[in-house]
């Protein structure tokens, strides 16, 4: 490698670290929220207990998510240095700045937009893989007998029970259309991945997590009334098992999220030869991203938090175990198959969730929508910092 070269591939590595440190700076509401909304630990054990357990993310999931980063969004034939560091730069400047603000956003999917905006400057296009026919075909037969088994199925019910049937129907739709994809993913005969995956599951993660949480929520409340006279001890007790909710909560944000700095030095080494497309990631890459993002964890993101915590809907200790187990449970699923989804959806749909088992009133969804408006604009804007980055860079040093 020439000298420019060399210095673009520090600086680049550099500015992956400091990405995996934004995206633990953001994050860190992700894992701590809901054990400091109540109260079962300061926030400063909070955070560095969910750091050790970021930490160890990493080596106890695969680095499937790394590879798609790395080589499932962009031709990694165009990938080089320079690319790769202006992509960064997009998505760090964007995370960043909604930190700064208060804004709980997805730093896996600014990435993703940081490399598209990159990647569409250098070549248009033709160098972002879309999906197949068959992909994109099977992926709307299963979202489509999703919904009409799930329609089937609350119909069905709403009549037995003599309830509302087109509230029924219409939920049943939606909640059948949510888990189709993910139980084909899971029984193996969808195989799911790449671009198309991540913008599906921008959509589906949060909506999942909703799921999962009020089914998870309202099986516990069945349990604990039927065998629990004292709520004041039902609290204590759920309060120290809420903070094994939260680490697993941030085993599995470690096992996702930290992997995005992962995939880009992975595709940063590829780009200059020091690494072929079928090798394994190095340990010393696995080690940095993972330090970086617990990092990231311990310099706290309070304004996030609170968005997360308290902003959304009034928790207690029970509620706050089942937000924390089913997000590390959804989170833990998208990581075995790849998918590099954001943690800030899925425990914002968790948090909804076991809000929503109290009523719909019991979620702000005054602040639901400014999030929401937040996921839908990230790809685009990150896409858009690192395009015009790029072409301006492009001009001045001549790329």
């Amino acid at each position: 490698m020439d000298t420019v070269t060399t210095v673009i591939v520090i600086l680049g590595i550099f500015i992956a670290l400091a990405f995996n440190f934004s995206n633990g700076r953001n994050d860190a509401s992700n894992t701590i929220a809901t054990v400091v909304a109540t109260r079962a630990l300061r926030p400063q054990v909070a955070i560095i207990i969910a750091s050790v357990c970021c930490l160890a993310g990493p080596f106890v999931f695969s680095t499937a998510v790394a590879k798609t980063i790395g080589k499932g969004i962009v031709n990694p034939e165009i990938f080089t240095p320079f690319l790769l560091f202006i992509g960064l730069c997009g998505a760090v400047l964007w995370v960043n700045f909604c930190s700064h603000n208060g804004i709980p956003v997805s730093s896996s999917h600014s990435l993703v937009g940081g490399l598209i905006g990159a990647g569409l400057a250098e070549g248009g296009f033709a160098v972002i893989f879309g999906p197949s026919p068959e992909m994109f075909f099977g992926m709307l037969y299963y979202l489509a007998i999703g919904a009409a088994a799930g329609a089937l199925i609350m119909f069905l019910l709403a009549v037995i029970f003599k309830d509302s049937i087109k509230v029924f129907t219409i939920l049943g739709a939606c909640v059948g259309a949510v888990i189709a994809v993910p139980i084909a993913m899971i029984l193996g005969i969808f195989q799911f991945s790449g671009l198309l995956a991540i913008l599906l599951f921008i959509c589906v993660s949060p909506m999942l997590g909703l799921v999962v949480s009020y089914l998870f929520t309202i099986i516990l409340t069945r349990i604990t009334t039927r065998r629990v006279k004292h709520p004041m001890k039902m609290n204590k007790w759920f309060q120290r098992v809420q903070i094994l909710g939260s680490g697993f909560q941030a085993l599995s944000l470690g096992g996702n999220d930290a992997q995005n700095a992962m995939g880009i030095i992975f595709a940063i080494l590829l780009s200059v030869g020091l690494i072929g497309a079928e090798d394994a990631l190095p340990w010393w890459v696995i080690i940095l991203s993972a330090v970086a993002i617990s990092a990231g964890i311990l310099s706290g993101g309070w304004k996030v938090i609170k968005k997360m915590g308290m902003d959304i809907t009034k928790l207690v200790p029970y509620q706050g175990f089942s937000a924390s187990v089913s997000g590390g449970l959804v989170l833990s699923f998208m990581t075995t198959f790849g998918v590099p989804v954001s943690t800030t959806h899925v425990a914002s749909g968790t948090i909804m969730g076991t809000g929503v088992t109290k009523g719909v009133g019991a979620v702000n969804w005054g602040t639901v929508r400014q999030m929401v408006t937040a996921w839908i604009i990230t790809i685009p804007c990150a896409g858009a910092v690192s395009f015009i980055g790029y072409l301006v860079f492009s001009f001045i040093f001549g790329f």
